[in-house]
């Protein structure tokens, strides 16, 4: 059988579509069936890949179009050119390892019910293969019977550079503590990069070391980060991977929870790399510029968490933010309408934003919620708080009023600038309230949705009463 494959000319680029219930097969060019012929299939005639991913997996049939079963099917499948794809390459029926399969025994094969032989597995793709592809045969035959043959081809796309080195995933430092920070990325192409454009995205407790007169740094206060854009210097070969040294990375003594992402980009002189906020951008005045150098082997950090977003990590430095709330009785004669202001405040000594925990990627993340008291109301609300029907919090959006909205039972506020608090800010929200009739002293009040990390949870609530005189 092997012979028999490696001789065949005749092969399709797509495979007849199955009936019954198996696997659809992608449509292509028209086959004839022979007598006792069995059809081998794959569910698509190009398997395209990324540099950057983990593996792909593609499975293998025999399928019979014609009345009668088939038995003792035989299938050879040479991914023998997949070698060049990846160091890591499964394929079924092949226990010497020489990526050539041959499965015998195969039925019976009954008409319209495909039988699965495998999946060929392909891993991460080499640097190498990037801009190349290669093919896989496939034949299957019946003793004595006609072969049939088939073929997919598999193809490793060019993405141009890609970051592929930094920081583990987590790492943890301790306020002002210092580690190195490696980088690094593959240029992933066919051709030569003149110039990298490396970009550090660093929230606001950390801080590099060096001020590389290559690099423009960006603070964004409103995001609570700091951009580092670097115009490196090349050029890059094809298919080449370079390592940078960005020197020591400082947390500073207020720094919590904090993270890092790494990005590389093509720059030209049309696509030049400039900060967003170019007003608060500075230039770096260091004695060095950061430059990359021809990866070997003895590199370390290599990263191979590939996401759809730029790699990151997370530092999580051994610091705790105490959050405090502050409560109010409302005082009042019947029908009257008293002002009311309720505080959140940072005690330190960490700053930090909001966990994702916290966030929870719903409108339920607040810095403050209020519960209103029983014998009030609402007439007025802060425009970044959302009325709720409802006293207690929501786990999404039920009750919702709208932003602003009086006569809710509960509000939700969020930070007044960023999901960042520094050490010492403070958020004030100024509501207006009618005094209805006495209430429950104990069943209003004000809390915060930053938790994480407080070392005392007892200042995280606090009551708000209502006195009727």
């Amino acid at each position: 059988m092997r012979r028999e494959l490696r001789i065949l000319s005749r092969t399709t680029l797509a495979v007849c579509a199955l009936l019954g219930t198996g696997p659809a097969a992608v449509a292509g060019t028209e086959r004839t069936q022979a007598g006792g012929r069995p059809i081998v299939v794959v569910s698509t005639s190009l398997h395209e890949m990324l540099p950057t991913d983990p593996g792909r997996t593609e499975g293998v049939w025999v399928s019979n179009v014609e009345r009668g079963d088939l038995t003792d099917v035989s299938v050879s499948i040479d991914a023998s050119a997949l070698a060049a794809v990846s160091d890591d390459v499964d394929v079924p029926c092949d226990p010497d390892g020489d990526l050539v399969g041959e499965c015998h025994g195969i039925g019976p094969v009954r008409t319209g019910v495909p039988v699965k032989v495998g999946d060929i597995r392909i891993g991460r793709p080499k640097a190498a293969a990037v801009g190349t592809y290669r093919l896989v045969r496939m034949a299957a035959a019946t003793r004595g019977g006609p072969v049939d043959t088939n073929r997919f081809v598999v193809a490793v796309r060019e993405t141009g550079p890609e970051f592929d080195r930094g920081a583990p995933k987590r790492v943890s430092l301790t306020p002002g503590g210092t580690m190195t920070l490696p980088g690094g990325f593959t240029n992933y192409s066919s051709h030569p990069l003149e110039t990298a454009g490396v970009t550090l995205s660093l929230s606001s407790g950390l801080s590099l070391g060096e001020r590389f007169r290559n690099c423009v740094f960006a603070p964004d206060e409103a995001v609570g980060r700091t951009e580092v854009l670097c115009t490196v210097k090349g050029p890059f070969a094809p298919r080449t991977s370079y390592d940078l040294d960005f020197g020591l990375l400082r947390a500073d003594e207020h720094a919590m929870y904090e993270d890092i992402t790494y990005e590389v980009n093509r720059v030209t002189a049309d696509r030049p790399l400039v900060p967003f906020h170019r007003e608060r951008a500075e230039q770096g005045a260091g004695p060095d510029e950061l430059r990359a150098v021809v990866r070997t082997g003895a590199t370390t950090s290599p990263r191979t968490d590939f996401t759809q977003g730029p790699l990151s990590s997370t530092v999580d430095v051994t610091n705790t933010a105490d959050f405090a709330v502050e409560g109010a009785t409302l005082r009042g004669r019947t029908g009257d309408v008293v002002p009311v202001e309720f505080t959140v405040r940072n005690l330190g000594p960490g700053a930090r934003a909001a966990t994702d925990k916290e966030e929870n990627g719903t409108r339920s993340f607040r810095a403050l919620w209020f519960s209103v008291p029983p014998g009030a109301s609402v007439v007025k609300a802060p425009p970044g708080c959302v009325g709720y029907s409802n006293g207690v919090p929501p786990k999404y959006t039920e009750g919702f009023l709208g932003l602003g909205k009086p006569g809710g039972r509960g509000y939700g506020c969020g930070p007044l600038k960023s999901s960042r608090f520094t050490v010492g800010r403070t958020d004030r929200y100024r509501f207006e309230v009618r005094m209805d009739e006495p209430g429950s002293s104990s069943a209003g009040y004000v809390t915060t949705m930053y938790r994480a990390g407080d070392p005392r949870p007892e200042n995280n609530k606090a009551s708000v009463s209502v006195e009727i005189r």
